[in-house]
């Protein structure tokens, strides 16, 4: 009788095993998709658009650039247009133009018969208080990350990016941030990022951006993706703001840069 149960198992797991079907999917032949990355600044040197095409899934990462677009910037207040020219391929930038706080921007891109739009309002600038160094150890060794403190104003919900560079050398991790504890109050937030130690001497540049809700949700669901690590789903793309299927966001916000040497 157990010879028998033994045999039964047996073959139905090979039955089962038969009935298995290879799905093959073919992720090399997507379509390649329109890829935005606009940025209206209060400085005048920080009104870039880039525009690239996506690549195949699996082959290397090199965007092709996008040239002859036609890219344009409304100020909704004011009815302004300004045009956003091409300096080199897939590269457009504009020169004499600054953004402002509290202004909604429409950004407006014409390529290939297609016409792609987006739109930012530019928060207020809240300002870095001051910027400081804290001390670990971390598996033995001596870690110094670097800290910035700010004052969150408790009128409005406010939404924070942060860009970290040492001696020159830019992060890689996503640093976002939103007021939903910390509304109105004295915030002090630590850029930690272990593949780039900041040692005495070096030199550390703190970028504070303030972002609008949208792109607070775009750059915090591409930290999700790149964040997975092992799991099994492919990751989504992250929520954009652009219309007619680009990807890619448009962000109107306000940049302040501070320097700090490691001591």
């Amino acid at each position: 009788m157990r010879l028998f149960t033994f045999l039964l198992i047996v073959i139905i797991g090979l039955l089962a095993a038969s009935c298995e079907k290879v799905i093959d999917v073919n992720l090399k032949n997507a379509s390649p998709v329109l890829v935005i990355e606009g940025v209206i600044t209060n400085r005048t040197d920080s009104q870039i658009v880039k525009i690239n095409r996506s690549v195949p899934f699996g082959e290397p990462n090199v965007f092709p650039e996008v040239s002859g677009a036609r890219v344009t910037v409304t100020e909704v207040a004011t009815g302004r247009i300004v045009t956003i020219r091409e300096r080199r391929p897939g590269y457009y930038m504009a020169r004499n133009f600054t953004g402002r706080s509290g202004s909604a921007y429409i950004l407006k891109v014409e390529v290939d018969g297609q016409t792609y739009t987006a739109s930012s309002t530019m928060p207020g600038q809240v300002n870095i208080d001051s910027l400081g160094v804290s001390v670990s150890n971390f598996l033995g060794e001596e870690q110094k990350t670097v800290q910035l403190l700010f004052s969150d104003p408790g009128k409005e919900r406010n939404y924070y990016r942060f860009l970290l560079k040492i001696n020159g050398v830019a992060s890689q991790n996503i640093y976002v941030y939103d007021d939903s504890f910390s509304n109105g109050r004295a915030v002090t937030r630590e850029l930690f990022d272990f593949d780039l130690n900041a040692n005495s001497g070096d030199k550390a540049e703190i970028e504070m951006q303030c972002i609008d809700p949208v792109i607070f949700r775009y750059w915090q669901g591409l930290d999700q993706n790149q964040n997975r690590g092992g799991a099994s789903t492919a990751p989504a793309n992250p929520v954009s703001n652009i219309s007619n299927g680009a990807l890619g966001y448009f962000s109107a916000h306000t940049r302040q840069t501070e320097l700090i040497v490691i001591p």
